[in-house]
């Protein structure tokens, strides 16, 4: 660089350390004793290589010698010289593709997992559904949803960095560690195209419904296709001319995705409801499992005292008396012989998806409601599965 006043060399810094240098390398300072032996040499008409052989033979570092011409041609040219990315540069590229590729598998298995989900309630099968335990899909949502919420974002604003850095370097898209990385994506994502293909054909081959099996199918060959189809383009380009309709094929594919997101994410919300839904069924959940255990204790209280039923829920011991959110006792009536009434107010209706939930003796409508329980005969278990 050329000082713009005098038109003197500026001393030592060799080139200006500019934001974009420092992104990718450290700026490496130029010895000026070595850069005035340079500009005179080369004054008096000496070639490089000589340059070059007579400081090395004098001890300079062939390193250092390369920078200080470096630095001399880019004084005479006025631009600087590319540098090719650093080990540092390296460390960083893999981080970011590290991570584009662990939030790319989070949230296409969470975007698969909630499809999965929502076929098998589309397209209910009696002899392969849940249901002991109608839970586990609400619970198999919220955790799709969650996974697609919070990687989703990541990987576009990551994904969007790294295209803009390959723009600016085009050097880039043939970095080795791109490469292997993008490459071992593909393998991982070529073994979970296959297992869950071969899932979904395990349970075809066991007696599923043809149109389940299908539709997951499809499910599996869009999500797996798309991540072939962009990102092995995607390495086969950086061994071609970069094409000018790279920017557009990258914009197409995200929006493509983001737009699949949205409407699964939307379907999976009106099939969940909202949070203060699902606390509500939670909250209902949890009154019939504590009637259950008061019944079992009654039960027994029954069984162990000459067949007598007690006269309060206080008499019991190591069970929940309570409502869990009003904390409003259980109601308990004592009816003729072995009978009795277990009460409590639920929020919202029972879910009666089929007949075995229908004829559940657990069954109950929104607000107060009491169950004809009978102390001789064992109850039936509610089958109400709930996560921590």
């Amino acid at each position: 660089m050329v000082d713009a006043g005098r038109g003197k060399p500026l001393p030592y810094k060799g080139f200006e350390c500019t934001e974009e240098i420092r992104i990718y390398n450290r700026c490496v300072a130029v010895n000026p004793k070595i850069s005035e032996f340079i500009e005179r040499a080369r004054a008096n008409g000496v070639s490089d290589p000589s340059i070059v052989g007579v400081l090395t033979a004098r001890g300079w570092p062939e390193k250092e010698v390369y920078e200080a011409l470096a630095v001399a041609y880019e004084r005479l040219t006025g631009i600087e010289i590319p540098r090719r990315g650093s080990a540092g540069a390296a460390a960083k590229d893999a981080f970011f593709y590290l991570l584009i590729f662990s939030t790319l598998a989070t949230w296409t298995f969470g975007l698969g997992w909630l499809a999965f989900t929502l076929i098998d309630q589309w397209l209910a099968d009696a002899l392969f559904s849940n249901g002991s335990y109608p839970e586990m899909a609400t619970y198999s949502i919220a955790s799709a949803l969650a996974s697609i919420l919070v990687a989703f974002p990541i990987y576009l604003l990551v994904s969007r960095a790294v295209v803009s850095e390959e723009r600016q370097h085009p050097e880039k898209l043939d970095s080795p560690v791109r490469k292997w990385l993008t490459y071992m994506a593909l393998v991982v994502a070529a073994a979970v195209f296959m297992g869950d293909l071969i899932a979904a054909l395990t349970t075809l081959l066991r007696g599923e419904l043809t149109s389940r099996f299908l539709a997951k199918a499809f499910v599996v060959l869009v999500i797996s296709g798309g991540v072939f189809f962009y990102y092995f383009s995607g390495v086969r380009k950086s061994d071609e001319p970069r094409a000018a309709g790279r920017l557009s094929r990258d914009a197409t594919m995200a929006l493509v995705g983001a737009a699949a997101i949205l409407v699964m994410v939307i379907l999976g919300f009106l099939n969940l409801g909202t949070p203060q839904k699902q606390r509500a069924l939670r909250a209902d959940g949890k009154r019939v499992q504590d009637l259950y255990q008061l019944s079992n204790q009654i039960n027994a209280r029954w069984n162990s005292s000459n067949h007598k039923l007690p006269e309060h829920l206080d008499e019991l011991s190591g069970v929940v008396l309570a409502d869990p959110i009003t904390r409003v006792g259980y109601g308990y009536h004592v009816k003729e012989g072995s009978q009795y009434e277990l009460c409590a107010t639920f929020s919202m209706e029972s879910r009666q998806k089929d007949e075995a939930t229908t004829r559940n003796q657990w069954s109950h409508p929104p607000g107060n409601h009491c169950f004809t329980l009978d102390a001789a005969k064992a109850s039936e278990n509610p089958y109400v599965y709930l996560q921590n």
